[in-house]
């Protein structure tokens, strides 16, 4: 392959990420709405079931929320069932946000099909492009918080 068609082909995979990203956005919004909660909800969910219970700062950051916004998601989260607030066991001044397991297996019932139809697409893929498509994932997400966390930074502010 030239370098010319190498770039092209670069190119090609950097155009087609975001149709995929907007679809996902968009299957996102449509379990939000089965599960009777917003999409920054079920965005809060996932980082519940991925990092575990935390305080609603925590929880707020992780999805990009303010002190005041993130109390009234947790509120939110908690009046639908979908977690629960409870005092921190290390510091009964504070409150921990912890996920119902009943919330994320239905989540969880929701993504099958999704999940399902990936694990099809990847089947015949083999294991070293596998590791090359995980390794890339990983580094895309770190890159792109990054990126988010320069954003959201005041103008100014030290790095």
């Amino acid at each position: 392959m030239t370098a010319e068609q190498r770039g092209d082909l670069l190119d090609a995979v950097v155009a087609a990420i975001p149709g995929w990203q907007v679809l996902l956005v968009q299957y996102n919004e449509v379990i939000a709405a089965r599960l009777g909660v917003t999409p920054s909800d079920l965005r809060a969910l996932f980082v519940l079931s991925v990092h575990g219970p935390c305080s609603p700062g925590v929880l707020g950051r992780h999805v990009g929320l303010t002190t005041g916004a993130a109390s009234r998601l947790v509120e939110r989260l908690v009046n639908a069932g979908i977690a629960t607030r409870d005092a921190d066991p290390r510091d009964r001044r504070r409150v921990v946000v912890t996920p119902r397991a009943e919330a994320l297996e239905e989540a969880a019932r929701h993504y099958e099909p999704l999940n399902q139809r990936l694990r099809e697409h990847l089947g015949s893929t083999d294991p070293a492009t596998l590791q090359a498509m995980l390794t890339f994932i990983r580094s895309a997400e770190a890159s792109t918080q990054q990126l988010l966390d320069a954003a959201n930074r005041p103008a100014g502010a030290p790095e």
